[in-house]
Order: C-alpha cells, then sequence, then structure tokens
C-alpha cells in the first residue's frame, strides 16, 4: 500500500505541476486579467453519474465496494452531488469469536454529501480533489447454508449487532478524458470514521485508506 501510495502522489504531482503551467500559458495568451467568478452569466452548469469502485482493507482483510455517485458541475471544475458504496464480498469478511455460537459476516455500506474540486478538467489528463461527508452503517450477520441434492439449499440470515456513525473521506484522483461525455478517475482516498460501536471490533475497523475507480458519464 506505501508503494501504491507514494507512486501515486508522484504522478498527481507531475500532473498538477504540468497543468499549472498550461494554465499559465493560456492566461498569458489570452491577455486576460478579470476577475472569474462562481456564478456569471457566461458559468457553465454541467451534471455526472458515475459506477464507482474501490478496493479497501477492513481489519487486514480485502474488502472491495462499489456504488454510485452524481450531482452537478459548476464552471466545469467544482462539484456537488451525493454517493453510496456498499460492501461487495461479505462472504470473504467472516470473523470469529464476536457471536458465542456462530461466526459472522460483515455487511454494510456509506455514503452522503460529494464535493470536488478539479484542476484544468478540460484537458486530456487533470487532477481533483474529492471530499465525502456522510454516514456509515455495519452490520454482524450470523448464517448458515446447508446444500440439499447438490444444488438447492436453505439459508437462515439476521443481524447479530449493527451501529451506524459518522464518516468522511478526503482523497486525490488523476483523471482522463476519454470522450467529451465520458471521464475516467483513478486515485486514493482515506476513511476516517468516528462513533463505530460494534461488539469486540476495533473502533477504527473502518479507518483505511481506497484504492478508487470510476467511471463518470455526463456533461463535464
Amino acid at each position: 500500500m506505501k508503494k501504491i501510495l507514494f507512486l501515486f502522489l508522484t504522478l498527481v504531482t507531475s500532473v498538477t505541476i504540468q497543468a499549472q503551467k498550461e494554465t499559465k500559458t493560456d492566461t498569458t495568451r489570452k491577455g486576460s486579467d478579470e476577475i472569474q467568478t462562481l456564478f456569471d452569466k457566461t458559468g457553465h452548469i454541467g451534471w455526472w453519474v458515475s459506477a464507482d469502485f474501490a478496493w479497501t482493507k477492513f481489519d487486514g482483510r480485502d474488502a472491495f465496494l462499489g456504488g454510485m455517485s452524481g450531482g452537478i458541475i459548476i464552471n466545469h471544475s467544482f462539484s456537488i452531488g451525493l454517493a453510496g458504496y456498499g460492501i461487495m464480498n461479505s462472504q470473504n469478511l467472516k470473523y470469529s469469536g464476536i457471536n458465542d455460537t456462530a461466526d459472522v459476516y460483515l455487511y454494510g455500506g456509506y455514503g452522503g454529501l460529494k464535493l470536488e474540486y478539479r484542476i484544468n478538467p478540460l484537458k486530456k489528463i487533470n487532477v481533483a480533489f474529492p471530499l465525502l461527508i456522510g454516514g456509515d452503517g455495519l452490520a454482524y450477520s450470523t448464517w448458515g447454508m446447508d446444500y440439499i441434492h447438490g444444488n438447492h439449499y436453505e439459508d437462515s440470515d439476521y443481524a447479530y449487532a449493527w451501529d451506524s456513525f459518522f464518516i468522511i473521506e478526503p482523497g486525490v484522483v488523476v483523471g482522463v478524458n476519454l470522450f467529451k461525455f465520458m471521464r475516467l478517475d483513478t486515485g486514493i482516498s482515506y476513511r476516517f470514521t468516528t462513533g463505530l460501536d460494534l461488539p469486540k471490533t476495533n473502533s477504527n475497523l473502518m479507518n483505511s485508506f481506497n484504492v478508487n475507480i470510476s467511471l463518470k458519464f455526463g456533461r463535464f
């Protein structure tokens, strides 16, 4: 994870420096010193919707998240919207010793308000800084499965314990404009949580890095 983080930050730094050079060049060409405002008559209002996927770790265990986000884009650079993500591989997040009578599996997800600022969004390659502020919900569920005749089964599933708590997740991504209506973002983020209270569980269970990839569609 440290190597991935170092390589990605190096890439982001290089892209950001190059973007700043291109911005200065464009400004010099135009010779414009006029102040730019968020809401003016020439402002651009766009939108986006995206399919989002992430790899992370919960207490040292690999976890895969999937979800969606969407919202509006102001002047190509500033985005505001909603996002939601859920655990996709709960069957692999098995914990012993939580429940006295059976093993439990971790289910849950999180979501909330998503803000983002993007540098040089009209360039082929750009950099963005997303921020998610919202809530999370996790549950331990016990379940058993019996196979009958090799192709039928009966199952039982009930929540043993659950909790909801606050989450904030800042990040950085490198975006590639594939088409005018399609953008690919890859990046990293860090998830901070407070208030997690589940039986025999570290309160920092969800505090971890994400490696993210998103395919966005919209009017950028």
